[in-house]
């Protein structure tokens, strides 16, 4: 082989020059393929497991998270990036804070794309009792009837007490008195948090691109 490199009047370095560019063009046309898009069948159901953490108090409209598919499969270890639609806070006193996520693109592990719109189906072991509404948002825990119970407590406890005290009048004062502290306990508890931590599985079904 040498003797006929030289025949040709080819320096040994040169040659091997040539023979790494051949390698390496031909190791780099897999590379280039793995730009191309595909296509995600609709109703797909996958579990993911996000990579970031979004919070309610934290996070603002378009932060963009990822996410991986832990499903065994096809798409087993793809990525799914997508980002924060909305966030609207509850009340202090009552009401759900909720969280819209937007999901863009599924991207393969050999670099396959694909355009998706998906909608999330269930949080598991959610830490704070997340839960997923009827619109595909995620809500944090009600907070509306324990107001409600501690306004009746106290509003029961102060017309007792004014009762006691000060006759049927005084029973419209401890009422209010009473409200206004029932009131005043829930509102200390501030407004409700939503946690979507590190780790934190979802599943969520694709609906279209």
């Amino acid at each position: 082989m040498s003797s006929y490199v030289q025949r040709l009047g080819v320096s040994r370095s040169a040659a091997a020059f040539i023979l790494v560019v051949a390698v390496g063009s031909v190791a780099a046309f897999p590379l280039l393929a793995t730009n191309e898009r595909f296509s995600v069948a609709d109703d797909l159901a996958v579990r993911i497991r996000m990579d970031d953490t979004l919070t309610s108090i934290d996070s603002q409209v378009g932060d963009p998270f990822s996410a991986t598919v832990v499903d065994k499969g096809d798409y087993q270890s793809a990525r799914v990036y997508g980002h924060v639609a909305q966030i609207n806070m509850s009340g202090k006193i009552k009401g759900h804070t909720s969280m819209m996520l937007r999901f863009d693109r599924l991207v393969m592990p050999d670099g396959r794309r694909a355009p998706i719109q998906a909608e999330i189906l269930e949080l598991y072991h959610a830490p704070s009792g997340e839960k997923v509404d009827v619109e595909g948002a995620i809500e944090s825990g009600g907070r509306g009837r324990k107001s409600i119970e501690h306004t009746a407590i106290g509003a029961g406890a102060g017309a007792l007490l004014g009762g006691i005290f000060g006759g049927a009048k005084g029973v419209g004062i401890g009422s209010i008195i009473g409200g206004a502290g029932g009131l005043g306990t829930t509102a200390f508890h501030g407004r409700q948090k939503i946690t979507l931590g590190s780790g934190q599985e979802m599943l969520i079904r694709i609906i279209g691109r």
